[in-house]
């Protein structure tokens, strides 16, 4: 792990001055220390030290790049400008962990013609992420905790990624992860993880664990794998997704699944995510004398958690919307038609979408299964 107190974060925008109100949500949260500076100013120092690089996507006020003699050296944007800084700080030192992320405001810019989902849009460019700089759903002190959480994951790595012994190597991922230990349901959680191809040999190595933290942000936290988010936690227990979120954070919810609240690297990152073979253990003990009984689990539920609110439905499912964004609501069985985007996981739940949004959703459209020869 790093030897500073704080992850260091080095911001990289063509007009800094007008960043004074973020760096200092940043710096009251506490979490981090943050360098926000103009392309021209960066200095190998800053660099070299920093476990997170955020780069403007664009870069309009740069007069030493406007009059730079030759085209290579005018980047046209913070792209090309995170691909010099890649290079420049393996140069400075080749052993150093880091993340590399784009701030930007038009994120339909960067994504082209991909969907406008960040992990998607990050793995396209080689970064581990695209964070979002305007929108309500973006309010400001979400964005510095976030850039934060990501921060202290990268500088949470161990120094030298053990990849060359399968114990060791495992270990140092569930470590990571903060894989419960002395839970009764270590072996399923175990199983489910191997399943998801962890790169956590040569190529843990080769990027000193960024590896590890690029496969969390794109393979694990924005699909259904042995992690659940709220929509597929509540799906799996038959409870509307409104009254599940309303009480997730209870005593009361959080003793019914005991250790089954993820609680590793980047647990709030992308919202609240249970591990799957806690939650199925906990259900398991919930209707021990009746497994698989619904209306056992929902009596035990109402029980002990006050204002969870059952579905009777014998199946529900979480539904992918426009831009293959997750919606507010669970659906049923008959209103539902399985997709396949192209950079969902093999090892993930099935997705689904409304076939009713089929017509207003050409991204979802040409990804239906349901007229497959």
């Amino acid at each position: 792990m790093t030897t500073s107190a704080k992850p260091f974060v080095l911001h990289v925008d063509d007009e800094p001055d007008l960043l004074t109100p973020w760096k200092e949500e940043v710096t009251s949260q506490g979490r981090i220390e943050i360098e926000v500076c103009h392309p021209q100013d960066i200095t190998e120092a800053s660099l070299k030290k920093a476990s997170l690089l955020l780069v403007d996507f664009k870069i309009e006020h740069w007069t030493e790049r406007a009059n730079a003699p030759a085209l290579a050296l005018r980047p046209p944007n913070g792209l090309a400008v995170l691909a010099t800084l890649q290079e420049k700080a393996h140069e400075l030192d080749p052993k150093m962990a880091r993340a590399y992320t784009l701030f930007t405001a038009v994120i339909q810019d960067v994504a082209r013609e991909l969907v406008h989902q960040p992990h998607i849009v990050a793995r396209a460019h080689n970064l581990e992420w695209i964070f979002e700089k305007n929108g309500a759903e973006n309010p400001i002190a979400e964005r510095a905790r976030r850039v934060a959480e990501l921060a202290a994951a990268v500088d949470s790595l161990p120094q030298d990624w053990p990849g060359e012994a399968a114990a060791s190597a495992t270990e140092a991922l569930h470590k990571w992860l903060a894989l419960p230990r002395d839970v009764p349901w270590i072996e399923s959680a175990t199983r489910e993880i191997r399943r998801c191809r962890p790169p956590i040999h040569e190529f843990a190595e080769h990027t000193h664990g960024i590896g590890v933290v690029r496969w969390a942000l794109h393979k694990i936290l924005p699909y259904p794998a042995f992690l659940l988010d709220e929509a597929h936690l509540a799906a799996r227990l038959r409870v509307s997704l409104k009254s599940l979120r309303a009480v997730a954070d209870s005593v009361e919810f959080k003793a019914f699944f005991g250790n089954a609240s993820y609680q590793g690297q980047l647990s709030s990152f992308l919202g609240r995510r249970w591990w799957r073979a806690g939650v199925e253990h906990a259900i398991f003990e919930a209707t021990s004398d009746s497994p698989g009984d619904l209306t056992v689990l929902h009596k035990a539920l109402e029980q002990k958690v006050a204002g969870i609110e059952k579905q009777e439905a014998p199946r529900l499912f979480p539904v992918l919307g426009k831009q293959f964004k997750t919606k507010d609501d669970l659906a049923t069985e008959d209103t539902v038609v399985e997709v396949r985007p192209d950079d969902w996981p093999p090892f993930a739940d099935e997705a689904w979408a409304l076939r009713a949004d089929l017509e207003d959703a050409p991204e979802l459209k040409a990804v239906a299964v349901e007229d497959e020869p």
